[in-house]
């Protein structure tokens, strides 16, 4: 089946290599599993059908080492570094292991903002008087806005995937490095941190990363770009960022004005999409070839995405 696979994957290569071929070509097939949006022009978006969430465990190991093999093109062809978010009505179902890690991934939250929605969440007194009359329990997570984490530290991403993806509730971004975030040198010896408690007792160098990845153009940039109309909410100043919580059919049914914002702050977008029961991938520019290296070189590795459970 893999040689199969591989030899598939290898005629359709050439094919698409000819000199002189004047027709677009099909990829689907050295694409596959995923499956892209031909019609679209603005971008290029690709999905990837997974089961259902939570996600089979076959899928999510395929994904997991698909996504660390992604990262690692972005930062070695494009110069990308990656930051990872999490929803923060996913965490309702996984608080405690989200406590056991809090201390070691520094979330911080910020909001996922569909396009052009209002913040929301919230009630007003007279609905929460009706619903005291009408016996209705409060689920404050079903009601609070789309508030999402961002992972502050950036060296523990694998981790970070390896704790929390499968739940359709994380997303992915990649940017240019700003390098405004690199902390300068600690300048304390390696005797005196041997010796100091304080360096026994805290990660001294991950607090001085964290406070530095703070100091991201990501930040302010996303309010401008996508808190147009929020700027009045009374929980407008203090939200730190804004990032933009997509569906396949933003792609097509926004403006092209809008989509072209999106991509001023990213270059590439994943997410995995309870509404497309699926992983989205959108890319600022034509990611065929990439993709498809990434693709047959884990078919050649032995990974085969499983179909079914």
């Amino acid at each position: 089946m893999l040689d199969s696979a591989q030899s598939v994957a290898g005629e359709a290569v050439a094919t698409a290599r000819k000199a002189g071929r004047l027709t677009p070509v099909d990829r689907g097939r050295e694409l596959f599993p995923w499956q892209r949006a031909r019609e679209l022009t603005r971008c290029s978006l690709y999905w990837m059908p997974v089961s259902g969430f939570p996600m089979p465990l076959a899928q999510r190991a395929w994904l997991l080492t698909f996504l660390e093999r992604l990262a690692a093109t972005a930062s070695e062809k494009f110069g990308l570094q990656r930051a990872i978010f999490l929803q923060y009505k996913t965490v309702a179902g996984m608080t405690d292991v989200f406590l056991r890690t809090n201390q070691e991934f520094q979330p911080i939250l910020g909001l996922s903002r569909r396009p052009g929605a209002p913040i929301g969440g919230g009630l007003s007194a007279a609905e929460l008087k009706q619903m005291a009359k009408d016996g209705k329990e409060f689920a404050f997570n079903e009601l609070a806005p789309d508030y999402c984490y961002w992972f502050l530290k950036k060296k523990s991403g694998r981790k970070q995937l390896e704790t929390f993806w499968g739940h359709a509730g994380m997303s992915m971004i990649f940017t240019k490095p700003d390098p405004a975030t690199d902390p300068p040198p600690l300048p304390f010896s390696p005797a005196f941190r041997e010796k100091s408690k304080i360096f026994q007792m805290l990660d001294v160098d991950g607090a001085c990363e964290s406070a530095y990845a703070l100091k991201d153009e990501f930040l302010p940039k996303s309010k401008q770009l996508f808190g147009v109309g929020l700027e009045d909410n009374p929980q407008y100043p203090g939200i730190p960022f804004i990032l933009p919580f997509l569906q396949a059919g933003d792609f097509f049914a926004q403006p092209e004005q809008e989509s072209a914002k999106w991509f001023q702050l990213f270059d590439f977008y994943v997410r995995e999409s309870r509404e497309d029961t699926g992983v989205l991938l959108a890319s600022k520019t034509d990611f065929d070839e990439p993709l498809i290296d990434l693709v047959v070189t884990m078919r050649q590795d032995g990974f085969i995405y499983p179909d079914g459970k």
